[in-house]
């Protein structure tokens, strides 16, 4: 049997430690990804793989939160991706 610590452990490492969080229908820019939202450089690479912008820099991509985690339908800012003070209305 499995004591409450060990079981704590093993739900947290299933779930994982950092949540990506974004809200969906929102656009966001890699920097607030990284440094508000729990997303890291490697799933802002995976989101772009397969697409035509799989070889660009992942500042110059705006995303767009498709799901509370999840980012997709990228699109390429040619002068890089623009904050603004308002979450979720980035634009290139």
């Amino acid at each position: 049997m499995k004591s409450p610590t060990i079981l704590a452990l093993s739900i947290l490492a299933c779930t994982g430690l950092s949540q990506k969080i974004c809200t969906p229908s929102f656009d966001y820019c890699a920097d607030e990804l990284i440094k508000s939202k729990g997303f890291t450089d490697a799933d802002l690479k995976s989101a772009i793989k397969g697409s035509e912008y799989e070889n660009e820099k992942i500042n110059s991509i705006l995303y767009h939160c498709t799901n509370p985690g999840m980012v997709g339908h990228p699109k390429l800012c040619a002068n890089g991706c623009l904050n603004s003070v308002q979450e979720g209305s980035k634009k290139c």
